[in-house]
């Protein structure tokens, strides 16, 4: 894993702090690890421009949620960058959720963004089991800090997002799937679908998890990125195209 890089990107209204138990491990190993901003524009496709603006020349990537989205439009755009691709808690999927997204555009407006993050938002993520209070605390204030403009510009792009299952039978290199066992936002079945459209993506479905598997089960999404960095990269052929063929062995 020597000079590798490897490029994160959160969830909705999550920052740099989601992913603090995996810099920390990645980082022991001598890995590049940085956060992709996701806070600057009001669509995937412009959100997966500035990242690749910012990212180094090639990288692995690691999304979550919101973050496997814009991921899956990073491939879509620079797939000669992406030597290894990992999708948490996460769809391939357009969005459903158009008229609970505008009722809480409309709350956010009113000043209720506090609200909508602990009423609404917080109790989806956990899995029972992982609602500590430190778990808890820290999705509000990474959602309170972001603030209500993050809010809304985040929700527009997810609301107005394209649907990848069609596509991303082209991604070409190791890629990653974790799902965790009680994620009610991304469920497994997620997973499954996108898992089938990429033949040579591995699962791993993760137990006493929710939608924040980073958070609550960083152990095993540690080992299971490790694992997935030690696999030989995708290497670009010379083609006008970029086309990628995935390497068994170096």
């Amino acid at each position: 894993m020597r000079n590798q890089s490897i490029v994160f990107l959160p969830g909705f209204m999550c920052d740099h702090r989601l992913f603090t138990p995996q810099v920390d491990a990645l980082s022991g190993q001598g890995i590049d690890c940085s956060v992709g901003d996701l806070t600057q524009a009001c669509s995937i496709e412009r959100l997966a421009t500035q990242v690749l603006a910012a990212a180094p020349k090639r990288f692995a990537l690691a999304g979550l949620s919101m973050g496997g989205i814009v991921a899956l439009e990073i491939c879509r755009q620079a797939p000669h960058r992406v030597t290894h691709l990992a999708l948490m808690n996460t769809t391939a999927r357009a969005d459903a959720a158009g008229p609970a997204r505008k009722k809480q555009l409309g709350r956010v407006a009113a000043g209720d963004l506090d609200l909508v993050i602990r009423d609404e938002l917080k109790p989806q993520y956990l899995a029972p089991e992982n609602r500590t209070e430190d778990r808890l605390q820290i999705l509000e204030q990474m959602g309170m800090a972001l603030g209500k403009n993050v809010f809304c510009r985040q929700t527009m792009a997810l609301t107005v997002r394209s649907d990848y299952r069609d596509w991303i039978g082209q991604i070409a290199c190791p890629t990653l799937l974790i799902a965790g066992s009680d994620d009610r936002v991304c469920p497994v079945e997620r997973h499954v679908e996108i898992q089938s459209r990429i033949p040579h993506a591995r699962l791993k479905i993760i137990d006493t998890c929710g939608h924040i598997s980073t958070l609550e089960q960083p152990d095993q999404v540690n080992d299971a990125l490790l694992a997935l960095l030690n696999a030989p990269p995708a290497r670009m052929t010379q083609t006008g195209n970029h086309q990628l063929t995935l390497l068994e062995n170096e």
